[in-house]
């Protein structure tokens, strides 16, 4: 099996020639492409961008002779695109509308005998087109054009009811002839002609076609005809595949089998190279060893011996062979199979899953990955071999058996199945245990290696589902959080080798985005347990301290000022440190948040140590881990990371770097939980709305590679920098570190000036604001901090060299520029609505700045507030400290945005940066009050 990677969003359609080298595949979504793929090397050729503009693409069919392309899009009307794929047109070749509603055409294919021809079929009608170029009349002569046009029309027929609606159909290469299959059984006959012609090699007008007659065939719903080698296929809703002559006599069923449904048919490129032998001792012999099988000249392969004795016969009188091709069936809930016709055997290579999965965990010694599923499921998957191990029902092992009353007459028993459902699976660091949560709040502990149920009774201490479960380093405490933001904890008893409940505590008034143990155990000698929640605050529980049922808190701090914290992972210091000039027993956790940052936190003091820009993909970080490469002497370590659909790795140290990782796409709509084995090398990802899980392999020489030619110093951050090195905002950086320098020096001293490579540290938070970024208190503290200290340092520095200082700019500001979508929430959080408008007053504007958020004092708030109406110092000398009066008297966003913030079009400069800033935009806002946690 290969994969090919190059859709964005979820394939909807797909198509390929009738010798399988070309293969066209396309997606529906805001950016949709359409790709043409060589098989053979599985590279693409042709990628087509938005071929139908802003609309999604419907159908596609490619033509038996990978000649011509066809597309289907839907406005008002149904878009016909017929293109020449090969001459590398943008645009199609021809273009036609139809009067026909969204979703109208149900299917729709090429001609095999004359690939200029086409069918759409729709519920009641079949649609016959041809393509052609366009001929022009010059001085009497006619002249063919580089233009061509499509021409379209209905087949006609008589409606009957009796028929029902059109399903599906197929081209009869011998015949000339269409034939349809209805929802009804039927197989409608459409041809040029009513007579039945056994050989037809050229094809007439389209004109001259015509509905020839209706028969019924079957006693269910065709789902899929084929025309193979001369005799038609069927499959219908009941799981039957029939086989009948060009004039619809049956020759033959499959019985050798059953499936629940045939939804779809695909016959081997290739004929079968068959030799068919009679022996007269019936069966393999000496003799059957010494035939000499010929090679076929049609497809060059030997050709295949075949028993006369153990061939499928016909339905005819004379009951001769009956051999066709090998073929794939798909069914809808039994998976894809392979049938060898010969023997009648289906071999399900790709099994199908009605419901999604929504949990899973890999084993950290054994090659097992466990998956669960919406329904209720439980596999167990050998990851190495790619086969199911063992599997488990939990719907059926919870389930209610009611038997009827003794002096009942009924003797029907009620079975009551519950509605459970998978939410969570983790396996312990050690391997022994197995942890598997419930949408019902249920908790049960399974077998690490069969899943067999160990615990006797489900603990049920919560009534919302379980969202995300973590053990202990020593295996020996496990910690969920649910739907209904409560911290649930346990414990194993090694004596009685049961796990009890200890206690819970709901302690974040919004969602839990993590829970997790430190490496570090407390003064009861339990490993210290904290959770992170959309609330911005860091609980610490105090396990020791906890009983009956109540979970103790032992602090509650907030570790964001505008970002939500979406994950984290307990953090260790560099190696690379000198421990004589640098901490390495720092206690650290590392947090994604929303904005697009990587901080890490002194989980004693609470304090940002570190603020480092994390990868700029449409949607942020939200899952982290810490791997260390297996194949490696040195045992370098990444960071493994996972967006909303993207799945990557991150060099190590975190610097911002934007060379330094990689991503891909992990799922075209949401990566909904990953695992890694470090000593394989292997990713295990699971998506939203899907029931298959994808491995993945590590691939640490990408990411090598590419931070090499990112370059070293300052090189790999210019991509950060509005154009580059030779931009105006890096002159401006350069220019503004040695101006601080004069200021630092005295502007009109007469002193000799000195320029050095450092700016003392104290001057960063004005020349962040000279360069734009306007940072909070909060952020200044942390960006001091930052320059001081370097995360591990024992002493303070002073000084700031101008590498650093880009770096710390880069790190520190906004990742993309705030959309004015931001300050306009918040101005209308403080207005009053009037007429239509949000206007403030004066006095209402000053108390707002005096008393909400990092509170200005109203001195500060009127010598700030003078200078940005542009009052000179002069002017400022002639005011009142306590007069605003030269603010409006009603403030609104307009006067905010213009005169007194200073920017003008802000909406127009918001959108321009927001679209053009990075090669890894984001393409929606992830506003902290918009956000959501899934």
């Amino acid at each position: 099996m290969r994969i090919l990677q190059g859709h964005k969003h979820i394939v909807t359609c797909i198509a390929a020639d009738s010798q399988g080298k070309w293969l066209v595949t396309a997606d529906s979504g805001p950016e949709n492409v359409l790709i043409v793929w060589d098989s053979c090397d599985n590279f693409p050729v042709k990628t087509l961008f938005s071929p139908h503009g802003g609309t999604n693409i419907a159908k596609i069919t490619l033509s038996p002779d990978a000649k011509y392309l066809l597309t289907i899009g839907y406005r008002e009307k149904a878009v016909v695109y017929w293109w020449i794929w090969s001459f590398g047109n943008d645009e199609p070749h021809a273009t036609l509308e139809l009067s026909m509603p969204r979703g109208a055409i149900l299917d729709m294919a090429f001609n095999p005998i004359q690939t200029e021809q086409f069918v759409l079929m729709t519920k009641h009608d079949i649609w016959i087109g041809v393509s052609r170029k366009v001929f022009i009349s010059e001085r009497g002569v006619i002249k063919d054009t580089n233009t061509y046009e499509l021409v379209v029309l209905t087949v006609q027929r008589k409606q009957n009811a009796e028929f029902g609606k059109l399903t599906c159909f197929t081209f009869v290469r011998e015949t000339g002839q269409i034939l349809a299959g209805t929802n009804r059984g039927y197989a409608l006959v459409y041809g040029y002609t009513s007579e039945f012609n056994s050989n037809v090699q050229d094809t007439k007008n389209i004109e001259d076609m015509k509905f020839v007659k209706g028969l019924k065939i079957q006693q269910c719903r065709i789902e899929i005809i084929k025309n193979i080698d001369g005799v038609i296929v069927t499959g219908n809703s009941e799981g039957g595949i029939h086989f009948y002559d060009p004039q619809l006599k049956l020759l033959y069923w499959v019985h050798g089998f059953t499936v629940d449904k045939v939804t779809g048919l695909s016959f081997n490129v290739s004929p079968r190279s068959y030799q068919i032998l009679d022996p007269k001792c019936n069966k393999q012999c000496l003799c059957w060893e010494k035939v000499v099988l010929k090679v076929d000249p049609v497809t060059g392969a030997r050709r295949q011996k075949l028993m006369k004795s153990k061939l499928p016969s016909d339905a005819t009188v004379p009951n001769k062979p009956f051999v066709v091709r090998d073929f794939i069936v798909c069914t809808k809930n039994q998976g894809v199979g392979f049938v060898d016709f010969v023997a009648e055997n289906n071999n399900t290579f790709l099994d199908n899953k009605i419901s999604p999965a929504l949990a899973m965990t890999v084993h950290p010694e054994k090659p097992y990955v466990c998956v669960g599923y919406a329904d209720g499921n439980l596999e167990l998957y050998n990851f190495v071999r790619h086969t199911l191990f063992a599997r488990l029902p939990l719907r059926d092992f919870y389930k209610v058996v009611t038997q009827p009353a003794d002096d009942s007459i009924s003797c029907l028993v009620d079975v009551f199945y519950p509605q459970l459902s998978v939410t969570c699976l983790k396996y312990s660091p050690n391997g022994l245990h197995l942890a598997c949560g419930l949408n019902t709040g249920q908790l049960i502990f399974l077998d690490p290696t069969t899943v067999e149920i160990r615990t006797n009774t489900p603990f049920q201490d919560t009534r919302f589902s379980i969202k995300e479960m973590s053990f202990s380093p020593d295996s020996l405490s496990l910690a969920f959080f649910d739907a209904g933001r409560t911290v649930c904890l346990y414990k194993y008893d090694c004596v009685s080798l049961t796990w009890h409940f200890v206690a819970k505590h709901r302690a974040h008034y919004k969602e839990v985005t993590a829970v997790f143990f430190l490496p570090e155990k407390n003064e009861s000698g339990d490993y210290k347990l904290v959770s992170m929640g959309a609330d911005r605050t860091m609980v610490e529980y105090d396990i020791g301290a906890s009983s009956e049922e109540y979970l103790e808190i032992l602090s509650l701090d907030r570790i964001e000022q505008t970002a939500i914290p979406l994950a984290g992972i307990p953090w260790s210091s560099s190696r690379d440190v000198d421990p004589e000039t640098c901490r390495t027993d720092m206690p650290m956790i590392l947090i994604a948040n929303d904005e697009f940052k990587y901080k890490i936190v002194n989980y004693k003091t609470t304090m940002t140590l570190s603020t480092v820009l994390g990868p700029r993909f449409e949607q942020p970080v939200r899952r982290l881990q810490l791997v260390t490469r297996s194949d490696d002497d040195d045992g370098a370590q990444y960071l493994l990371f996972a967006t909303k659909t993207v799945v990557g790795l991150q060099k190590m140290p975190l610097d911002g770097n934007p060379w330094k990782h990689i991503g891909l796409l992990g799922h075209p709509i949401e990566v909904i939980q990953m695992c890694y084995r470090e000593d394989c090398g292997s990713l295990f990802t699971i998506g939203a709305k899907d029931s298959c899980m994808t491995q993945w392999a590590a691939n640490y020489r990408a990411i090598d590679t590419t931070t090499k030619q990112g370059g070293t110093d300052l090189d790999p951050y210019y991509c950060l920098i509005e154009n580059g090195r030779p931009g105006w905002l890096f002159h401006e950086i350069r220019d503004l570190f040695y101006y601080i320098q004069i200021l630092c020096q005295g502007t009109f001293s007469p002193s000799i000036r000195t320029v050095k490579d450092f700016i003392p540290i104290e001057t960063l938070p004005d020349m962040m604001r000279a360069l734009g970024f306007f940072p909070s208190e909060y952020e200044v503290e942390n960006l001091i901090v930052e320059a001081k200290y370097k995360v591990y340092q024992r002493q303070p520095s002073t000084e700031i060299d101008f590498e650093e200082f880009v770096k710390l700019y880069l790190n520190h500001r906004p990742a993309f520029l705030e959309s004015a979508r931001r300050i306009k929430n918040a101005f209308k959080h403080f207005a009053n609505p009037i007429d239509g408008a949000y206007v403030m007053p004066r006095d209402q504007f000053i108390n707002m700045l005096s008393d909400y958020g990092e509170r200005f004092p109203r001195e500060l708030s009127w010598y700030l507030l003078s200078i940005l109406c542009c009052h000179s110092f002069e002017d400022r000398s002639a005011m009142y400290e306590s007069d605003f009066h030269f603010l409006p008297e009603t403030i609104n966003l307009s006067e905010l945005l213009s005169n007194i913030i200073g920017v003008a079009d802000y909406d127009n400069l918001s959108e321009s940066y927001f679209k053009g800033s990075g090669s890894s935009m984001r393409s929606t806002s992830t506003d902290s009050d918009n956000y959501s946690p899934q």
